[in-house]
């Protein structure tokens, strides 16, 4: 068998008018696919770039939290530490200080106001509570009873607590003397 040439049969009309169209659109079909391809890969070296930039700042930002809680532990311990050993201490400046900051001219004030007219305060003993307020004892000269029912209602009105009568006498005018007890808290 001899070998020919070979037979190129083409029997449409127009062959060459229905290659180009197709030869376009696959050129055109590879071309997008080509630069598609090129940008994807720019945008995943872009972003693998960020994404391993992002990883080293968050490992770094975990490592300095972590050191920052050790930091605060460590702190933690230490003011445990000292407030075991000088708690005493604490306790007896914050009782100084409280006691210097203590207002007298408002309890004389808040006094001053619970006392009706003709009553007076004959002798006066205050001594400071644990709860920083103000334990009082004093002794009232009143008038009468009715003076004395008057002071006590007017401190329960003005924040005493606690306000007890531990009994009453009369002097040698006719006065009602009697010993009264009370707490003041200072107003804040």
């Amino acid at each position: 068998m001899t070998s020919g040439p070979r037979l190129n049969l083409n029997l449409a009309t127009r062959p060459l008018r229905n290659r180009r169209l197709y030869l376009a659109a696959v050129r055109t079909l590879s071309i997008a696919v080509i630069v598609l391809a090129a940008l994807s890969a720019f945008v995943a070296l872009k972003d693998g770039r960020t994404l391993s930039r992002l990883k080293t700042e968050v490992a770094e930002n975990q490592r300095v939290q972590n050191e920052a809680g050790r930091e605060v532990q460590r702190f933690k311990a230490d003011i445990d530490r000292e407030t075991k050993l000088s708690g005493s201490r604490i306790d007896l400046v914050n009782s100084i200080i409280q006691r210097k900051m203590f207002s007298w001219t408002g309890l004389f004030t808040d006094l001053e106001k619970c006392l009706p007219g003709p009553s007076y305060i004959t002798s006066l003993l205050p001594s400071f509570t644990a709860e920083s307020a103000v334990a009082l004892q004093m002794r009232v000269t009143s008038r009468s009873l009715d003076d004395l029912m008057a002071f006590i209602t007017a401190l329960y009105h003005n924040g005493f607590t606690k306000v007890s009568e531990g009994g009453e006498t009369r002097d040698e005018g006719g006065r009602v003397l009697s010993e009264i007890t009370a707490i003041y808290e200072r107003p804040l």
